[in-house]
């Protein structure tokens, strides 16, 4: 592969991650005042279950990708096949000798869209085939290290705002240790929201 190449595979499965991000933690949620209770509910309406459902599908696929990527740049084997997010960190990392944490927030998010696209967000089963909770992909209350939620069989399950953020800060802290690990540095883009005069470039990855 050509010394660029690595690069610009990087550059894009990282800015695809990050817009993506950006989507999720954004536009996909009600028009609101600033200042509104992050325990809201993320937007609303009869399919609200299926499209956050589908949102955080399509943010594990772009993690997914981005995996591959750096397995690509320091010359592991890539497996695009490998369709468990979870695992295939897990196997990177075993890899590349580094910590790994993040396989039961992925795949507790993994249930919980699942549970959100094909049920409509009705738990239906725990964690096991006898429990009696699911455990979701957010913390039930914000801070370092909290605790993930756990949502009781035949409960709904209920993504607020926060939840989304906290999701979308999870995939954007991973995309950036993926970046450092085969030495590039991803530059994120800025928030719509803070956004000064026309709309800025994509965002791209420089080397560190």
């Amino acid at each position: 592969m050509p010394p660029g190449a690595v690069t610009e595979e990087m550059q894009h499965a990282a800015a695809t991650l990050f817009r993506g991000a950006d989507f999720l933690g954004g536009c996909l949620r009600a028009p609101v005042a600033p200042d509104t209770d992050t325990r809201s509910l993320a937007i609303a309406g009869r399919y609200r279950a299926k499209v956050i459902g589908n949102g955080l599908r399509e943010l594990d696929r772009f993690l997914n990708l981005l995996i591959d990527a750096a397995s690509s740049a320091e010359g592991l084997p890539v497996r695009p096949g490998q369709r468990n997010t979870a695992n295939k960190l897990s196997t990177y990392c075993t890899a590349k000798s580094l910590p790994n944490h993040d396989g039961d927030r992925l795949r507790a998010l993994g249930r919980s869209r699942d549970c959100l696209f094909h049920c409509g967000g009705r738990v239906g089963r725990g964690d096991r085939r006898d429990g009696i909770a699911m455990t979701v992909g957010w913390p039930a209350r914000t801070g370092c290290n909290a605790p993930l939620d756990r949502v009781m069989v035949g409960q709904d399950v209920n993504v607020t705002r926060g939840d989304l953020d906290d999701v979308c800060l999870f995939y954007r802290r991973i995309a950036r240790e993926l970046c450092a690990s085969v030495g590039v540095a991803p530059a994120e883009p800025v928030p719509a929201a803070t956004k000064k005069g026309p709309a800025s470039a994509e965002p791209s990855i420089v080397r560190s």
